[in-house]
């Protein structure tokens, strides 16, 4: 019985959730197409026919998380009348992404955690790099219409301002992955990024100055 494009694409999904679960538990270079295929509850031929191999199987995974983020932050700063405003939202909704959502940092975790990206896995490598460069690059934009619009402080620029708030986002992503942050730490981690996105802004009242200002009242 020949199947439709429905059950092909159900049975597709199927095998990318099975092949998440497996990498999670024992990492990619552990991994073999017969144990994803017994997740999955299919033959190994079945997934031949969706994915060449397995660097095909991670890419896929990949791919299928990090387009719906990309693309929701290019349509996020592209008509933004408050880039700052923007970018803030944006950030506060990753953070609460990955609190709330255990398939996001499942993929994620699969990414800085269990893969090494030696040989056969160098075209997963090449298109994390292409989304990493999409998000900087889309960060850039965003403080250059910030800029453009008088928003940032002096001392910052539209390069300067989105390095700072990239390696903030990296780093606070990347220990989180690795160490499991509770509800307590991600509060504070909004608290900081609030901070930090405010610091850009011109006009922003420094904390120092407050505390001078009123010491000098």
């Amino acid at each position: 019985m020949r199947r439709t494009k429905s059950q092909s694409e159900e049975t597709r999904q199927r095998i990318l959730d099975a092949a998440e679960t497996v990498f999670i538990e024992i990492g990619v270079a552990g991994a073999s197409l017969e144990r994803i295929a017994a997740e999955a509850g299919v033959t190994r031929g079945a997934i031949y026919w969706h994915f060449a191999n397995k660097q095909e199987l991670l890419t896929a995974i990949f791919a299928r998380a990090y387009d719906q983020h990309v693309n929701e932050l290019a349509r996020t700063f592209e008509h933004a009348s408050d880039p700052l405003r923007a970018v803030l939202d944006w950030a506060l909704s990753v953070i609460e992404l990955f609190g709330t959502d255990e398939h996001t940092r499942t993929v994620y975790r699969i990414t800085v955690t269990r893969c090494e990206y030696l040989s056969e896995m160098q075209e997963a490598y090449t298109l994390q790099r292409s989304m990493h460069d999409t998000m900087v690059e889309n960060f850039r934009l965003a403080f250059e219409r910030a800029s453009e619009a008088g928003q940032l402080a002096p001392g910052w620029t539209a390069t300067t301002a989105s390095t700072t708030l990239h390696c903030f986002m990296s780093g606070l992503l990347d220990n989180w992955l690795r160490f499991d942050f509770d509800a307590e730490v991600a509060k504070t981690l909004r608290m900081a990024l609030e901070s930090l996105v405010e610091s850009f802004r011109r006009d922003a009242a420094c904390p120092q100055q407050v505390a001078l200002s009123k010491a000098r009242g």
